[in-house]
This record gives C-alpha cells, structure tokens and sequence, in this order.
C-alpha cells in the first residue's frame, strides 16, 4: 500500500491546479496575435462571401454558419513549416466556424486562448485521426487551446503529436457551458513527468449544470514516464484527462483507449459534476485508471488490464500502483454512483497494487454489478471498501455508507494476506448473486465493523477462510464453498 499523500495524488507542481483556475489567464495571446489575426479574418470573410467557402453545417449537434478549408480557403501549410497561428486565430476571432483540414501536419507554434468561444470547430479531413497532426517546436509544453467558456465547440478527427524527444507535449483545455464534443482525437509521442514540460492532454470541463460534454474515441497509448509522486523527491507526470472544480455539468467519455499513463489516465475526484465512463478500455495505468465517484457518476461496460511485463520497452521507469478504480468524492463527501457490466484482469501487477476497485472513505453508498475479475497477481485485491470514518480523511461520507456487490466475479490463482472482497464500517451491506473461486491461498469475503450486513446466493470457492466476520452481524442464505465462476472476456 502506498501513503496517504500518494493515494491522494497530490502533485508538487502548480500546473495542473492552475488549470481550473487560469479562466482568462492567457487572454493577451488576442493581443500578441491581433494584426496577423484581423488578416486571417478578413480573408475568411472573403472567402465566405465569394463562395469558396461551405454553407453553414450541423455536426455532433453543434451548428457552424461556415465551413472553409484550412489549406484552400485560409491558406495554412500542410507541409508543417510555416505556422498556422495567424490564421487559426482568425477564425476564433470569427466564431460560428467550422474549419476542415486536409491530410497533412500542421505546425502550431503558440497556444491560442479564448475567453468565450461560441459554435466553432476543427475538423480532420483524414480516414484516421493521425491523418491531420498538429506539432510544435521539439520540447515544446502547451495547450494549443484554451476556452473559457461558450456554447459549441468541436474538435474532431486529428491527432496532437508532441514526439518522442521526452520533453514537452500537446493539450486541449477546454471549458464550455454546453455542447462540448471532442470526437475522434489521439495523443501521439512520449509523455514526460512535469520538470520535463508535461501537461494533461484534455481538460474537458462543463460550467454550466444542464450543459453536456462527449468525448468519444479518445485515444493515447504512451510511451511513458512512470515516477512516484513529487513528495518523495521525484517529479509527478500528468495524466490524460482531468477535472476540476469548475466542471458541474455531465460529461460521457466513451469508446476511448487510454494506455500506460504515468499517473491517473482520467482523474475526476474533485468535480460535482457527473462523469460517466462507457465502453472505454484502460491498460496499465499507473496510480489508477479513474478517480471517479458519487451521486450521477458511473462507469459502464469499461475493461482494466495490468501487466506490468506487457508495458513498453520505451517507457520510463517501471509501474508503481495500477489500480483500475478508485472510487472516491475527496470533500465532496457523495454518495450514489455505481460500476457495472465491467471486466479486470490482473495478469501481472507489482506488490504496491492494493486492489483492483478501491472504494475510498470519503465515498458514501454505491454499487459494483455484473462485473468479473481475474487476479493472477499475487497480493492484489478484488474490491477494498473503506471505513468512511477514517480520521485521516477529516470529513465523512454522505449516508448511508452502505454499498452493494452484485453479481461479481472473481476467478484466478491469486494469493495475498487480504482477502479478496473487503469491506469495513458498512452498515447494511449486500453481497449476492456473486461467485469467488481463487486456486491460491486467499481468503474470500471479510466485514468488518458492518452490522445488518447479507451475503445471499453466492459461492465463495478459495482455500483459505470463506468468510471472515470481524465484529459484524451478518446473515448468509444460500451460500456454497464449491463450483466454477465466469472469468472476464475483455474486448
């Protein structure tokens, strides 16, 4: 198990905290830009006016008065030599424009910042995301964009290449009231710790609480640096997606691929906005996949895998913590939320790995269904839930703290001093309709401390203590020491 500090995932660096909290900090790029900017609009205009230019267009939703393409119509360089800012900031400036851009790699060299952005986009005219790159200068760490706000805002259909110098790399910090959609968009290159220039790659954030955002077919696969934390002396790296306090709105991030990150892959402890998960797939994230939880929360359908002998050659430094889920509200203190229909397969994972789903104290009642789980690794944990009075976390959890396993399963040759499913300081608890069958030296289910507690309907086949009922009032129906579970199947 790692500290307390660690599992937090407290960071040394400013960085990442300032992102919710920059709103307008980088509005003099306007400034900085405007001659080359009033250029490049007024170029769009023409083109707009003489017809070289599409008619307005509806995508994801969003509605764009004009579409133009970025080589034809605005005259950016494909080839990656000359800069493409002058011409970009003409259509932020502009607005209500989708801007298309063919085959081809596009040099950005500044980051573009917006207070309020309104129906705007960027499109990739390419089969594949990778089709349309974006780069910098080698090293360079930015958000090619920032928004602080605004109704309709697309980014589809491209890639932000930072290469493998390990130093620097691409993000987007997007915040909208509503209608935020990035489809369809990859990370490419090597993800460095923060001393060596690391940003979160996306950073989508819903101000408003009945806006919505989508990110869909998101991928970043790596390779990596993988430290500890910077407390204990090293630099932290950043990871993929993050979400502050400003996001109180919904946002879905599904059909996603998010692979060996150096630290949390979507980091979402602090929002009170809802976050769903859906059909993505997370491999060897290090620290954990989601840190995710509370009331309008969900992850659905999602696979986790850790390997640590699967991981690549190029990364920097070995996997420390892979958890898949920590469940958990920070001083948001929530309860609700729920896992289902989900798989994890832990083939090979290092000794710090505490458990496959962490149901932190700070996480009130919540659920796991239908969801399977093979441990191959020794000493890693199917499901640990936490006392939410733990003094460590200062505040507790919403009640009622009771949580629910249904129809969970875990098969594998694991063995470790833990027990399997873990739950403490759950009044009113039910495990049912579940199914552990473990060939290594491992105990099955154990509560502690959680009175008014059922386990119904469930086989709990391992060679150690089938249950372990420390100071807890717990009724068993139906349950069976033998038989075979399902295994996971992921896609």
């Amino acid at each position: 198990m790692f500290d307390e500090a660690e599992r937090d995932g407290k960071r040394t660096n400013s960085q990442t905290e300032q992102q919710d909290d920059d709103g307008g900090s980088l509005l003099e790029r306007r400034d900085v830009l405007k001659m080359g900017a009033a250029a490049a609009a007024a170029g769009l205009g023409t083109a707009a006016t003489s017809g070289t230019a599409a008619a307005a267009t509806e995508r994801h939703g969003i509605q764009f008065e004009r579409v133009v393409n970025a080589v034809e119509d605005l005259g950016m360089d494909p080839e990656g030599n000359d800069p493409i800012d002058d011409a970009l900031q003409g259509t932020l400036d502009d607005e209500n424009t989708l801007v298309e851009f063919p085959p081809g790699t596009y040099y950005v060299k500044d980051e573009h910042a917006e207070g309020e952005l309104n129906n705007w986009g960027i499109r990739g005219l390419g089969e594949n995301p990778s089709d349309v790159r974006f780069v910098s200068d080698s090293g360079t760490s930015q958000f090619v964009l920032r928004v602080g706000g605004g109704t309709g805002l697309l980014v589809e259909n491209v890639a932000f290449d930072y290469g493998d110098e390990k130093e620097g790399s691409l993000g987007l910090l997007l915040k909208a009231n509503d209608k935020l959609r990035v489809q369809d968009v990859e990370f490419i290159g090597f993800n460095p710790t923060a001393g060596n220039g690391a940003v979160d790659n996306l950073s989508p954030q819903v101000l408003d609480e009945d806006g919505t955002a989508v990110v869909d077919g998101l991928v970043r696969k790596g390779p990596t640096d993988i430290t500890s934390h910077g407390h204990l002396g090293n630099d932290s790296n950043e990871g993929c997606i993050w979400l502050g306090k400003k996001h109180v709105g919904e946002l879905v991030v599904r059909n996603s691929h998010i692979e060996n990150t150096g630290t949390n892959a979507i980091y979402a402890r602090r929002c009170p906005g809802d976050v769903k998960v859906e059909n993505c797939t997370f491999k060897n994230n290090n620290q954990t996949s989601l840190r995710i939880g509370g009331e309008g929360c969900h992850v659905k359908g999602c696979d986790f895998i850790v390997d640590t002998e699967a991981t690549p050659d190029a990364n920097g430094g070995k996997l420390i913590n892979p958890h898949g889920i920590m469940w958990e509200t920070g001083s948001r203190g929530e309860k609700g939320g729920s896992i289902e229909d989900c798989n994890f397969v832990y083939r090979t994972a290092p000794s710090k790995t505490t458990a496959a789903v962490w149901v932190d104290g700070s996480a009130g009642e919540m659920a796991i269904r239908n969801s399977r789980f093979e441990l191959e690794a020794s000493d890693v944990a199917a499901v640990r839930i936490d006392d939410p009075t733990d003094p460590r976390l200062g505040d507790t959890a919403a009640k009622p703290w009771n949580v629910e396993l249904d129809g969970v399963s875990v098969t594998g040759s694991s063995s470790g001093s833990d027990p399997t499913v873990q739950i403490t300081n759950r009044d009113g608890s039910v495990v049912r309709n579940c199914c552990l069958q473990l060939t290594g030296d491992r105990d099955g289910i154990a509560f502690e401390n959680s009175d008014d507690s059922t386990i119904a309907d469930t086989t709990v086949n391992v060679a150690g203590q089938e249950t372990i009922l420390g100071d807890s009032n717990v009724s068993t129906e139906n349950v069976s020491n033998s038989g075979s579970c399902p295994a996971p199947n992921p896609q």
